[in-house]
């Protein structure tokens, strides 16, 4: 950044620069347009809620990464509440439901008793236990990454590895139980270890479902 004359240095941390860049390339021409739309075409809510009625208003990263977050609680929450009947909790097997709808997995039945045999007592998953798990799927590239290098070693992840290497890679933490539900659901030779092929390129398949 070069300093003009009679202009002030103004220090601009990376994040910040990022957010006027990505603010100007993706809005900037909306806002400029909003007023030539707006003649021929009803505004959006959505139009209206991040560029005001005139469509000048600045959308902010902050503002928009809400927004988003917002809307992926409330989408989880209904998918949640379709299955909790009003309690607290769904059951671990209504997780695993969820978990392998959209899958490539054929016979789900298995995985369903493999479940109910290594968690015979019902302890249920919270709404928080259930969002925490879909925020780290949203990021599952970068634990990726990390699963690639037990793949490598020839090597299958335990459950604290798997917690850690989640809270590393995502900065998402699991709980236990959490933790050990998804074991138990995807831990086909049951010997308490997760591989890359266990795991990954299950999940990989789910995260298409809204292209189906």
């Amino acid at each position: 950044v070069l300093k003009t004359e009679g202009e002030d240095l103004v220090p601009r941390s990376y994040w910040d620069t990022l957010r006027r860049s990505t603010s100007q390339a993706l809005f900037s021409d909306l806002a400029e347009r909003a007023d030539d739309i707006s003649s021929s075409l009803s505004d959006t809510t959505l139009l209206v809620h991040f560029f005001g009625k005139k469509g000048k208003a600045e959308l902010n990263f902050e503002d928009f990464y809400r927004f988003m977050d917002n809307l992926q609680t409330e989408v989880l929450e209904i998918e949640f509440l379709s299955y909790s009947n009003g309690m607290n909790t769904i059951s671990e097997e209504d997780f695993a439901h969820i978990l392998l709808r959209y899958t490539n997995v054929e016979n789900t039945s298995s995985y369903l008793e493999n479940m109910r045999c290594s968690i015979p007592e019902e302890k249920g998953i919270t709404f928080e236990e259930f969002r925490s798990f879909f925020q780290f799927l949203n990021n599952l590239e970068d634990f990726t990454i990390a699963m690639q290098m037990y793949n490598f070693a020839s090597r299958s992840i335990g459950q604290d590895e798997f917690k850690r290497a989640v809270y590393v890679a995502t900065g998402v933490k699991l709980s236990p139980h959490l933790v050990n539900t998804v074991f138990k659901i995807f831990d086909v030779d049951r010997d308490d270890q997760l591989s890359y092929k266990e795991f990954i390129g299950i999940m990989k398949d789910r995260l298409n479902r809204g292209f189906r």
